[in-house]
């Protein structure tokens, strides 16, 4: 057994032990939802179900501002019955009992919506789980139960891989809500965002009857996210340095995550090493979207703005500036030795 495998065992038996001893779990996905995220945390709040808890998934978005396909994933899993909570109501109900708080897709205090008083304080009672792809970051909570595997594509391949080892039977919506978050993360399976593994584990999805046309559907864009990613690459490129391209979306105009993301990865198409798209996802709050080739290590460039992602794909989020603020910030950080020497 390699030592991937050991730390994938150790997360089942981690899962399974604190889950047992807690009288509730709350299931905490990254601020500004995506498909990584909601699919892991959707599998974690099965697993928990069954162990007969009360669970939660905190959400604290603006429901208006999340990418329509995940609008419909939300919807579903209402329905369903999936308890979907925001902070107040867990400050009030859950913050001061025996709760576990699952943390999926991210390990940053600022990509989370609760207190830092809070996770400090269940970080002291071990009464919290981190399970995340992404590279540690600047505020990358420290507690003993950290599973951060920047070897995998998303959450998702880790949750996967968990399942299918520990031989745990799921559904074919959860093979579904799973891939979604594979495809989402992995560039949709191609060269630059997936290797043999996420592959092996996302075909183990499909013979589990994960429905495709459902995933492809839920990736369709409509008309005007396809004009604003349009607008960003052909009128707000800029390019910087080291064959760079920078995407500064207008100070006074809000994008979507999933748009700044969409648009770094059409610049890729162009020949050049990396790409990034800066632009504003609420009032107060810039994001930065960063995508590579393999040539210039993202991940460590978003790890100075306290965010973090691996070499081909990262992004944070930066409060109370502007995108033409962002970007100077960007232009000096950019330096020659984020190149990946391909020899080491």
């Amino acid at each position: 057994m390699n030592v991937e495998d050991i730390r994938i065992k150790s997360l089942k038996q981690t899962l399974d032990s604190k889950i047992k001893e807690s009288d509730s779990v709350t299931i905490v996905p990254h601020i500004r939802l995506d498909f990584d995220a909601i699919g892991s945390s959707i599998a974690l709040y099965i697993m928990a179900l069954r162990q007969r808890k009360r669970v939660n998934i905190l959400i604290n978005d603006n429901y208006n501002e999340l990418d329509c396909g995940i609008k419909t994933v939300l919807k579903e899993i209402t329905t369903k019955g999936f308890n979907i909570i925001n902070y107040n109501e867990y400050k009030d109900r859950y913050a001061n009992s025996n709760d576990l708080l699952i943390l999926t897709d991210t390990s940053q205090q600022t990509l989370i919506p609760i207190e830092e008083d809070i996770i400090k304080k269940k970080v002291l009672e071990e009464k919290i789980i981190e399970i995340d792809h992404h590279n540690y970051g600047n505020s990358t909570i420290d507690a003993k139960d950290k599973f951060i595997l920047p070897e995998y594509s998303s959450a998702c391949e880790i949750i996967t891989k968990m399942l299918f080892t520990s031989r745990v039977r799921f559904s074919k919506e959860i093979a579904t809500y799973l891939y979604a978050g594979i495809w989402l993360d992995s560039n949709r399976l191609t060269k630059r965002g997936s290797n043999n593994e996420t592959h092996k584990w996302a075909g183990k999805l499909v013979e589990n009857n994960a429905d495709i046309d459902k995933v492809n559907d839920l990736f369709i864009e409509d008309y005007n996210d396809n004009q604003k990613i349009q607008e960003l690459v052909s009128n707000h490129m800029k390019m910087f340095s080291y064959t760079i391209a920078c995407l500064i979306g207008e100070d006074d105009k809000k994008y979507s995550c999933e748009d700044l993301a969409k648009a770094a990865d059409a610049c890729l198409k162009y020949r050049i090493d990396a790409s990034f798209a800066i632009g504003n996802v609420s009032d107060s709050m810039v994001s930065i979207s960063a995508r590579s080739k393999g040539n210039i290590n993202v991940g460590e460039i978003m790890k100075e703005f306290d965010g973090g992602g691996n070499y081909l794909a990262a992004a944070t989020k930066i409060k109370d500036e502007k995108p033409s603020e962002v970007s100077k910030k960007l232009m000096k950080a950019l330096r020659p030795n984020y190149y990946i020497d391909k020899e080491n």
